[in-house]
């Protein structure tokens, strides 16, 4: 029996559902509120004298176990991560030092980091399908030395997760970061200075984790967009080694396919032009997975989308202009069918199913902090599966966003809602925003949680640990999913809260603090960029153009009940059609 510190004195139930309790009495306002029934509350002497017999004797018996297996037969743990020396630690006193044991149980907060940033972000492919993600990490850092640039970027990359998720014992993780950070740069730096070793894998993949390293830290507002930097220094090192010379290894492609995936978010996030073209970025890497199908499609509207956006600055009405426009538009439609076509023709094992529908009365009164929307809640085979399909599903987003912007081009001086491209529009974007909040869920472990799916490996694993729910990789695909649905002319202002509420999760629970950033932006679009056109260039639509009068919304239909049933499941809520 031992003291834990200050405990918390929610009840049973807020404690299991890991939210803050009111500690209302006789009962929980917050269960009250979301209609589930309150466990109740535990005595004073439970909650200060704790019974950990139990959890100490697990804990033993599994470092016990590990120390005696010698070949693994699961992901080994990492030790990457070196041990910060002592002045990084609070002073204790001697008279603890010298009475305190020797345990073999304490794991080095080092490898508590490697680990624990390996369980969160290095998927491994569990078959013959590429289905991985980082994990080209795994043979590059065992054969690098203690002091090499791509060493110090992971170290800052784990040191931030674990500090922003966890409490260290006496250890400010954050400046352990930073330094770690402050040293990678450093070394990314003089590696860029040498021509044998700036194009190497080992350099390029630093640059990619100096990159996530923003997403995780996002220190100040100012470095909103910093990671967007590191891209272009990976794409240049890309365009200085050759597409066919890196792809002659595995180790390079993994590379190229990812750089490839930066670029994606790159291009959608900022509006920017493309660098080289969709085809010859899917001409290396991975080609033929559901990842590099969206890929191509995504790429494929970043061309369409800096062609509008120039043809629309700064250009007069005339004949001529007009009859341009209209040719994009046709050329934007046509590739929207695209990607309705591709998904309808996605193979059975890669398609998502819906598990659960959720009533509007049984949803959290406070959409800001409910785990569910009310409509259908869908899972995956897994994470890169869903990344996949919500990367279709943004690219209808931005597609359809062109076509309405195009259609009030067209119609100046009326009302762009009045025309029919609005209307085919608007039911594609209901489709795409609800298909993405009906997988949100998924992405934050809502199924494993509630036991609507067995907690088992699908397509892939994490390096690292067990798989559970919570995990940072999916929240990092969700991040720009979410900001593109609360962002969006066509969201409802409940699917526009929830929204929010789910990034300031991902940034206040999963540690990544580029959520805060996003959450923070207020634009709509298209409306936005509409005022714009044939104003200004459009600006970059991570920073706000200021207090704009916004146009009006009109309403979206919600789901039906109907929707979940065999027969259309397949064949009309899964598969977007335009």
């Amino acid at each position: 029996m031992v003291y834990g510190g200050k405990p918390s004195r929610g009840c049973r139930t807020c404690r299991a559902r890991r939210i803050k309790c009111d500690e209302g009495k006789p009962t929980c306002k917050r269960c009250e509120k979301s209609r589930r029934e309150c466990g109740g509350y535990r005595t004073e002497f439970e909650i200060v004298h704790r019974d950990q017999t139990g959890s100490t004797v697990r804990r033993l018996r599994k470092t016990a176990g590990d120390l005696q297996q010698v070949q693994p037969t699961g992901p080994r743990p990492f030790v990457f991560v070196q041990e910060e020396p002592q002045p990084w630690r609070r002073p204790r006193s001697s008279v603890n030092v010298n009475l305190a044991p020797a345990s073999a149980l304490t794991v080095p907060l080092a490898h508590r980091a490697s680990c624990y940033f390996a369980c969160n972000f290095i998927l491994l492919p569990m078959g013959a399908a590429p289905h991985g993600f980082m994990d080209y990490l795994v043979p590059l850092i065992e054969s690098e030395p203690p002091g090499s640039a791509l060493r110090y970027a992971f170290n800052a990359c784990a040191f931030a997760l674990l500090g922003n998720r966890a409490r260290a014992d006496g250890v400010d993780l954050a400046r352990l970061s930073l330094k770690e950070h402050t040293l990678a740069l450093a070394q990314t730096h003089k590696a860029l200075g040498h021509a044998a070793v700036a194009s190497t894998n080992s350099t390029l993949a630093a640059v990619l984790l100096l990159s996530l390293y923003e997403s995780i830290t996002a220190i100040k507002e100012s470095r909103m967009l910093t990671w967007r930097t590191h891209i272009d220094a990976a794409v240049r090192i890309v365009k200085a080694r050759g597409r066919d010379e890196m792809c002659r290894t595995r180790a390079g492609m993994l590379l190229f396919t990812a750089v490839r995936q930066h670029l994606v978010s790159r291009v959608l996030s900022s509006g920017l032009p493309l660098p080289f073209g969709a085809d010859w970025w899917m001409s290396g890497g991975d080609t033929e997975s559901i990842f590099a199908g969206c890929q191509r499609f995504a790429l494929g509207l970043s061309e369409l989308r800096a062609e509008t956006t120039r043809l629309l600055a700064n250009t007069s009405r005339s004949p001529e202009s007009l009859a341009q426009t209209q040719e994009l538009g046709k050329r934007v439609q046509s590739l929207d069918g695209d990607i309705a076509s591709w998904m309808a023709s996605i193979a059975d094992e890669f398609c998502f199913k819906a598990v659960w529908w959720v009533p509007q009365e049984k949803v959290d009164s406070n959409l800001g902090e409910a785990e569910v929307f009310a409509g259908r809640v869908d899972v995956y085979p897994d994470l890169v599966t869903a990344m996949a399909w919500n990367i279709g599903r943004v690219s209808r987003l931005i597609l359809a966003s062109l076509n309405i912007r195009l259609a009030a081009w067209n119609c100046r001086p009326a009302d762009y809602r009045t025309t029919p491209e609005y209307e085919s529009s608007r039911r594609i974007c209901e489709g795409a925003i609800s298909d993405i909040i009906a997988s949100v869920p998924y992405h934050l472990g809502w199924h494993m949680n509630n036991g609507k799916t067995p907690n088992k490996p699908g397509l892939s694993a994490f390096a690292c640990g067990e798989e559970g729910p919570c995990k940072a990789l999916p929240a990092l695909f969700l991040i720009w999913s979410l900001t593109c649905v609360k962002n969006h002319d066509i969201a409802t202002e409940e699917q526009r809260v929830w929204a929010k509420g789910r990034l300031k999760f991902i940034a206040d629970e999963v540690g990544l603090k580029y959520a805060h950033i996003v959450n923070q932006v207020e634009i709509r679009f298209p409306s936005m960029m509409i005022r714009q056109d044939g104003l200004t260039v459009s600006l970059d639509p991570l920073q706000s153009p200021g207090s704009w009068e916004l146009s009006s919304r009109p309403m979206v239909v919600p789901l039906s009940p109907e929707s979940m049933s065999p027969a259309t499941q397949k064949s009309a809520s899964p598969r977007p059609t335009g």
